[in-house]
């Protein structure tokens, strides 16, 4: 398995993930393919590493950074996905690993993860990821 940096090459896959997730996660007011080319690749406000296996993209991670006063910078897990027929080899495991390693500088990894997504609830709790009592808010800013 190797790890690289998402090239634009990689969008297609990274929309189809985002997709699927929304659909697992029961969101449907997504903006990221109109912003994907901007954030990820121009403006790199966020990143993302690919998992490949002989050649093939088996997954991927799409993160960008936060601060918390309680515990610093830390690492916002905006997407993670494994291609199904790459599902439970410990490859999502190995991303998270990478993303650790190349983020020494970090404190954390936090992930908001949508209240139908079983499927990434119970991959975190496996990864020994906690859960907290905070409730999240959010406002859109209108442009």
């Amino acid at each position: 398995m190797i790890f690289r940096k998402a090239e634009l090459r990689d969008r297609e896959f990274i929309l189809n993930a985002n997709k699927e997730i929304n659909i697992l996660s029961g969101l449907n007011d997504s903006t990221f393919e109109a912003r994907i080319d901007k954030d990820l690749f121009e403006d790199k406000i966020c990143e993302s590493i690919i998992a490949e296996i002989d050649g093939k993209i088996a997954g991927m991670i799409l993160y960008s950074y936060v601060y918390w006063a309680n515990c610093g910078k830390g690492i916002y897990l905006s997407q993670a996905y494994i291609k199904s027929e790459f599902r439970g080899q410990g490859i999502f495991k190995s991303l998270l690993k990478e993303l650790e390693e190349n983020e020494k500088d970090c404190n954390f990894i936090t992930d908001l993860v949508g209240v139908e997504n079983n499927v990434m609830k119970n991959t975190l709790n496996k990864l020994e990821f906690e859960t907290s009592d905070l409730v999240t808010y959010y406002k859109m800013i209108n442009k």
